[in-house]
Order: structure tokens, then sequence, then C-alpha cells
């Protein structure tokens, strides 16, 4: 049980940072560049799937699943907060340059399937801990037969 609440808060922390961050990072990828607007959503689920990975498997899909769902709808109210500010301050120093809605759509759906990824991270995680365990576990069953193999007693 300890862990759910390890889960639910990293869920909350992921989810409201990545709330405020999906706003931001779509103003990146509307005025600035796509591809760094990109890679920035990359290296942020990166973190956040290596966080929940320390949590075994119940646990992260949960924390993972909720700060999905967190950071999508708290990202779209925060949206309705950020993007004005962000408007404003590039009419008034540049140009601001607005998608159309399928671009937006577009980005949206970039992100969810990054997002995904958190779940990827997880699992290659969790995987190469199983492997290492395995190896150990061998490499010690190995030490003691060969420690047996040349024991006397038993012959």
């Amino acid at each position: 049980m300890l862990d759910l609440r390890r889960s639910m808060k990293l869920a909350i922390g992921f989810g409201l940072t990545g709330a405020v961050l999906m706003p931001v990072l779509y103003e990146i990828y509307a005025n600035i560049s796509a591809g760094i607007a990109l890679v920035l959503v990359l290296i942020w689920v990166l973190f956040a799937g290596v966080k929940f990975s320390s949590l075994t498997f119940k646990e992260a899909v949960i924390g993972i699943t909720c700060t999905i769902a967190y950071s999508g709808i708290l990202g779209f109210v925060c949206y309705f907060l950020i993007h004005p500010a962000v408007m404003k301050l590039l009419v008034k120093n540049s140009v601001y340059f607005q998608l159309g809605i399928r671009s937006q759509l577009l980005f949206v759906a970039y992100c969810f399937f990054i997002f995904l990824g958190m779940y990827l991270v997880w699992l290659i995680r969790f995987c190469g801990r199983k492997t290492l365990e395995k190896f150990r576990s061998n490499s010690e069953k190995a030490g003691e037969y060969i420690d047996n193999a040349f024991n006397d007693e038993d012959n």
C-alpha cells in the first residue's frame, strides 16, 4: 500500500508539472520549433518513466495513467491561462503564429503517443532489472556448483 501512495504522489507531481509544461511546449511547437518541443516532451516523459519504473506493475500503470490524464485534462485548462499571456508577449515582441485545428490535433496526438512511452520505459527497466536478477542468481548457483564439484565429502 505504501507504493500506491508513492505512485499517486508521483502522478500528482508529474501530472501538475505536465499540465503546465504542455501549453508552454505547445507554444514552442507553434512558434519556435516543432522538433525542439517534441524533444522536450520526450525528455519529460523519459524522466517520468524512469521515476515510475521503480514501482511494481500495478502501481506504475495506475500512476502513469493518472499522470497522462492529469496532464491532458489540466493541460487543457492551463492552456486557457497561459495562451493569452504568451500571445500578448509574442505579438508585442515578434510575430505570433496560430496553428490550425489539424496541426493542434497533430501536436496532441504526438504528445499522447510520446506519453505512452512512459509505459515502455517502465517495461524496459522492469525487464532489465529482472534479467540482472536472473544473471546474479545463475552466477551464484554456478559458484555453488563449482564449489560442490570439488568437494570430496560427498564421494
